[in-house]
C-alpha cells in the first residue's frame, strides 16, 4: 500500500468535529470532510463545540473563528485547559492579525482560509493524521495482547472487544495521553469527573480503577501512593 492509500484509510478511521455557525457554509464542508472520514461530527457554535468535544473526544478538531455564544478562540481556550495535544485548524475569513493573535498560544496545527479549498485541507489533515498515527494516538498498543482504539473506544485483547462507559473511557484515554508519567489524582478529578462537575471521591475513583481491572489484563494500571496512576505499556 503506497503512503498516501495508507493516510485515506487512517484518515477514515479519525473522529473530526467541525465547528461552523453558516448552516449552508456547514452543509457544504461537511460533505466534503465525509468523503474524508467516517466519522464526522458536526456543531454550530462555540458553545455546542465544548459539549460534542466531551461526548466524542475527536481526534482533529476544524473550527471557525468568528461564531455565536462562544468563538472558535474562546472554544480552543476552553479544550486546552484540559488537553494540549488534540490538533486543531482554524478556517477562517479573515487574515488580519487581529483575528490570529489570540491563538498563537492554543498549539494550533494549522490556518485554512474560507471558502476551504479541499486541496489544502486534504494534505494539511494527512499531515496531522500521520502524526497522530506515528505517535500512537489512533490505535495505541500496551501490550502484545492489548490494545486501545481511540476511534471506538474500546479495547481489544486478543481479537475481542472490551466495552467502556463513560467515565472508564475519560480516565483510560487520560491516562494513554499520558502514558509516559504519573498521572496526578487533581489531574484525573479535573478530566473525569470535571465532564459532569461531580465531586471525586476516594472511593469513587477506587471503584472506577476496580471496575477498569475487571475488564482488562491484570498489572495493566498501576498506583503511586500519594501521587496517582499510569497505565503500563510494553
Amino acid at each position: 500500500m503506497n503512503k498516501m492509500k495508507e493516510l485515506s484509510l487512517l484518515l477514515k478511521n479519525v473522529k473530526i468535529l467541525y465547528v461552523e455557525d453558516e448552516l449552508e457554509v456547514q452543509r457544504l464542508n461537511s460533505e466534503t470532510l465525509s468523503y474524508l472520514t467516517s466519522h464526522l461530527i458536526l456543531a454550530g457554535d462555540g458553545q455546542e463545540a465544548i459539549e460534542k468535544y466531551y461526548e466524542h473526544k475527536p481526534h482533529i478538531i476544524i473550527t471557525d473563528i468568528k461564531m455565536p455564544k462562544l468563538n472558535g478562540i474562546e472554544f480552543i481556550e476552553e479544550v486546552r485547559k484540559t488537553d494540549k495535544k488534540t490538533p486543531v485548524i482554524f478556517c477562517t475569513a479573515y487574515s488580519q492579525e487581529c483575528y490570529l493573535l489570540p491563538a498563537a498560544n492554543l498549539n494550533i496545527q494549522g490556518f485554512v482560509v474560507k471558502p476551504l479549498n479541499y486541496k489544502k485541507l486534504k494534505k494539511l489533515l494527512f499531515d496531522i493524521v500521520e502524526y497522530l498515527n506515528l505517535n500512537s494516538i489512533i490505535e495505541v498498543k500496551i501490550n502484545d495482547m492489548l490494545s486501545y482504539d481511540t476511534n471506538k473506544g474500546i479495547f481489544i485483547f486478543e481479537d475481542k472487544e472490551i466495552h467502556l462507559n463513560k467515565k472508564e473511557r475519560a480516565l483510560v484515554e487520560l491516562l494513554i495521553e499520558n502514558k509516559q508519567r504519573v498521572v496526578k489524582y487533581q489531574e484525573i478529578e479535573n478530566s473525569v469527573w470535571g465532564i459532569s462537575d461531580e465531586y471525586m471521591s476516594e472511593t469513587a475513583l477506587r471503584t472506577l480503577i476496580k471496575n477498569i481491572r475487571k475488564k482488562i489484563p491484570t498489572n495493566t494500571i498501576e498506583n503511586v501512593a500519594r501521587q496517582g496512576y499510569q497505565i503500563i505499556t510494553t
